[in-house]
């Protein structure tokens, strides 16, 4: 029942967007900062709706008496009324990176309210959960490392869950985890990274799951930003988010500018990274991942699968590209052009900042990063469409990504599946919607930003050859063509198909040994 009342929520969500979106005559851009409202209807009541209001203080039960109701987050989700987990807390093992910047902890919990808006979001999340169905959340900061292994190989059910980065199927070898997409969760809810279950999902399996509550994964996006006031000394008549959302922002047209805004203030015909008073004016400062964003946003991949569902199985894309050859000369042409400069992490915060560079090319991180950087006027960008007539925009993700993953040793699979399903849920409506907000209002210069955030999400790759280092070899050998100028591709995915398949045959195999765990 509770998966019948997801799939109408998500029909209802659908036709309230729609609806939204005649009533606003096709205004975009104040769509982007929250989840759509959710108008959920019964066949009681009378014709009087009601409406959760939006207080802190407030958490309602939406009840079958209800006729309308808006959903706010603050309510239970229609079809888990009868959702009590009787005071249980949830523990969850976090990787605890050491770098500050992808901490994952706070996906999941913070200490308290510090008026930070997306902080205080987790933080009215895991109240919310907590008033409406009697539980708790905690986090094991650094447990995957620490207790969490030995806990699951006990059998101890004290973990709920785990979240890890880096190689994101590499986890999943021990059998020490569910295959997923046989829980009782409606995967198709919006509040699931679609893109991500695609791309991970193989044979039938997926050990690990990012959805609305993975604020990590959000961050390790790559992107581009651009500096506002380099930006409109060149091209004041021209509105380069316009471009973005009439699929004009191409590689070609990221040239072009590149190539117009760059200024040699010091004279020497050498276009290169300065703090000086007579630094360079370039056109792009970023490091050799940007490569890797380039690649993959032309709509190219290093492992695709055999069918577009989840029962689709992994394949090396190296030898089945022919389109790879152009976009690497493409590649080559522009990343080696004058006013272009990939170097290191640091250089490219400073050059945005500075003014000295149109675009930079980072994770959406970086932004908050520079959030208290004087009088910068910033904006963000997907990366650049190979041509005019790509379907859609391509942006990958870095392997700095928290996903989460659910132990064998948690055995309460309706306990399981009941809470995944409301974390997500809440998220969707409280976290994300400050996420995005944060970015609009926060971070960035402009309105168009959240609309910008929305796309870029909303178009994430995650290859199975970049995240899984099933492809690591082919990965490297693009920059190297990109630095020496020599386009080897035919070459190099003949001889690096090879060891790719050979990997992905050897992950099949490992995961269909593996058993589904129920």
């Amino acid at each position: 029942m509770k998966r019948i009342a997801t799939i109408v929520l998500a029909i209802v969500m659908l036709v309230s967007v729609l609806a939204f979106a005649v009533s606003c005559g096709g205004n975009t851009s104040d769509t982007t900062t929250q989840k759509p409202s959710v108008e959920t209807t019964t066949n009681k009541g009378t014709d009087t709706p009601t409406t959760v209001a939006d207080e802190t203080e407030t958490v309602t039960t939406v009840t079958e008496e209800d006729v309308t109701t808006e959903l706010t987050g603050k309510e239970v989700l229609p079809g888990y009324e009868d959702v009590n987990f009787g005071g249980r807390t949830f523990l969850i093992a976090s990787c605890h990176d050491e770098d500050a910047d992808w901490a994952d902890a706070a996906d999941f919990w913070v200490e308290g309210i510090t008026n930070d808006a997306i902080n205080d979001a987790v933080y009215e999340r895991n109240r919310v959960m907590a008033e409406l169905y009697s539980c708790s959340i905690e986090v094991d900061d650094g447990g995957w490392d620490n207790g969490f292994n030995a806990a699951v190989a006990s059998g101890d059910d004290k973990y709920i869950a785990a979240s890890s980065e880096y190689n994101l199927y590499g986890a999943f070898k021990n059998g020490n985890f569910y295959n997923l997409l046989k829980l009782d969760v409606d995967w198709t809810q919006p509040w699931w990274d679609q893109n991500f279950i695609m791309d991970s999902s193989c044979n039938g399996k997926l050990f690990g799951i990012i959805g609305d509550y993975s604020l990590h994964a959000m961050s390790a996006t790559w992107i581009m930003f651009y500096n506002k006031d380099v930006y409109e000394s060149k091209f004041s008549d021209t509105d380069i988010y316009q471009l973005v959302r009439d699929k004009k922002w191409t590689i070609d047209v990221m040239a072009e500018m590149i190539d117009k805004v760059k200024n040699d203030a010091n004279g020497d015909s050498v276009y290169e990274f300065s703090e000086g008073a007579d630094a360079d004016t370039v056109g792009m400062m970023t490091t050799a991942h940007n490569d890797r964003g380039l690649y993959f946003a032309a709509g190219l991949r290093y492992v695709t699968k055999t069918e577009q569902t989840t029962n689709g199985s992994f394949v090396s894309a190296l030898g089945n590209q022919p389109s790879a050859i152009d976009v690497i000369d493409k590649l080559i042409e522009v990343c080696n052009m004058q006013g272009y400069i990939s170097g290191g992490y640091s250089n490219v915060q400073k050059a945005i900042q500075n003014g000295t560079t149109l675009f930079a090319g980072e994770v959406l991180d970086v932004l908050r990063r520079m959030a208290g950087a004087e009088n910068l006027r910033v904006g963000i960008l997907p990366h650049p469409l190979y041509a005019e007539g790509q379907a859609e925009y391509h942006c990958y993700v870095n392997n700095r990504a928290a996903f989460m993953c659910i132990p064998t040793s948690f055995s309460d699979m309706d306990v399981l599946a009941d809470f995944l399903t409301l974390l997500a849920y809440h998220s969707s409506m409280l976290v994300r919607p400050a996420y995005i907000n944060t970015y609009k209002y926060s971070y960035a210069s402009d309105e168009d930003s959240a609309e910008m955030v929305d796309i870029i999400i909303d178009s994430r790759v995650f290859d199975p050859g970049y995240l899984g280092s099933f492809s690591i070899e082919m990965d490297g050998y693009i920059s190297t063509m990109i630095t020496n100028k020599k386009n080897q591709y035919t070459v190099a995915s003949r001889r690096y198909d090879a060891s790719t398949t050979e990997k992905v045959q050897q992950y099949i195999e490992t995961i269909e040994a593996i058993d589904d765990n129920y």
